[in-house]
């Protein structure tokens, strides 16, 4: 048996926390000498520290460690707790992730503040074009990305071996990060529009003519949009123009929704003299 000391030093965990896990009942020696009070450890309590150890570091408390424990959950559905916990965590590192990115974003346009350029805009006609598309509200971006892929997944029945343009159309009359009216669909030309099939989900309708649409390119997610949408701003200012109806998106090149940083898409809106 080891002593408190070396059985720390074993456990690569505190003396004083092998001490604090006693006092509230968790976690105790094999063997306490009445008349020393030396406590005295046993290696095969490792497997059960080392149970508290992970228990606590994905965050159980020490109530429910300790109801885990008396319990005497089996190995199998402890795994599972085990694999549930860690999702939650991942899933919590991507949103802080997400979130620490999108605040550089907004720092980097800050820093940028009156060094955007206007030139990067042009405005030009759109012609009329029929659209297949489908559309939905949703509740993030993560949610158009997947509408993006059941666009694509009832395109492939609905067009067969006929190819367009990916076009996005942002309903909404104002920006909401957790409610995107969004519409995902091909523009396609006049001969691939006549070979449509009919479809339960999707829809073909026109895409409508605009006399003066607003470009600009944005490379990479549309969590970044803002930085493109601010020298649209910009223009509009300078131009004395406004905004005239819902905003597109037109990918330039098919976008792969496994590397959507990667993407290039003309942002457009449509605009008119105010």
């Amino acid at each position: 048996m080891f002593r408190i000391g070396d059985f720390s030093r074993i456990a690569r965990v505190s003396a004083r926390q092998l001490r604090f896990y006693e006092e509230i009942g968790l976690f105790g020696p094999a063997h306490a000498d009445p008349q020393t009070g030396y406590r005295f450890y046993r290696a095969s309590q490792l497997a059960e520290l080392n149970r508290i150890i992970v228990l606590k570091d994905l965050g159980f408390s020490l109530d429910q460690i300790r109801g885990i424990l008396q319990a005497r959950v089996d190995a199998a559905e402890l795994h599972s707790m085990l694999l549930a916990r860690r999702n939650e965590v991942v899933q919590t590192l991507a949103a802080e992730s997400e979130r620490l990115r999108h605040i550089e974003t907004r720092i980097a346009q800050i820093e940028a503040q009156g060094k955007l350029s206007v030139e990067d805009v042009v405005v030009r006609a759109e012609p009329a074009r029929p659209y297949l598309s489908l559309r939905r509200t949703v509740a993030s971006f993560s949610g158009a990305r997947a509408l993006l892929g059941e666009l694509k997944t009832h395109a492939r029945a609905a067009l067969g071996s006929a190819t367009g343009q990916l076009v996005a159309v942002a309903h909404s009359a104002q920006f909401e990060s957790e409610e995107l009216d969004v519409e995902f669909g091909f523009a396609l030309d006049a001969s691939a529009a006549a070979s449509v099939r009919e479809h339960p989900v999707l829809r073909l309708r026109e895409l409508e003519a605009v006399a003066r649409m607003a470009v600009c390119v944005r490379v990479g997610l549309p969590e970044d949009a803002h930085l493109v949408t601010a020298k649209i701003g910009h223009f509009l200012e300078a131009s004395g123009d406004a905004l005239a109806g819902a905003s597109r998106e037109a990918f330039l090149q098919p976008p792969d929704p496994q590397r959507m940083h990667e993407s290039i898409v003309e942002m457009q809106f449509p605009i008119r003299r105010a």
